[in-house]
């Protein structure tokens, strides 16, 4: 029990130091930056995970469909030159690459 009142005080000491540090910045005037990976997007009754994996690589995830999630995976991944990847039932990939269109998510930073 020891060991981990010990680093419950380590935990709770880094949080502190990590919180003065953010109000610091904040008051040198720093400005802050989006730099999330994960935005979501809603189409019509569905719902969309979207990851920016990097050098400009993507995967949108289908969540949810009415409200129900999705029990079978179904993903895009893709670049800026063309298609990773895609797993999932066709006609759900279908419907997710026409959502795309109408996503409003923004990476930039």
């Amino acid at each position: 029990m020891a060991k981990n009142a010990k680093n419950d005080k380590l935990i709770l000491a880094a949080a502190l130091v990590a919180g003065a540090v953010a109000l610091f910045a904040k008051s040198a005037g720093a400005k802050t930056m989006n730099t999330g990976n994960v935005q979501t997007a809603t189409v019509g009754n569905r719902v969309y995970s979207v990851t920016k994996l990097g050098q400009g690589n993507y995967i949108v995830s289908l969540v949810s469909t009415g409200g129900v999630l999705e029990v079978s995976p179904v993903n895009y991944a893709f670049s800026q030159t063309g298609q990773l990847g895609a797993i999932g039932d066709p006609q759900k990939l279908a419907q997710l690459k026409t959502d795309m269109q109408s996503f409003n998510v923004n990476f930039a930073t």
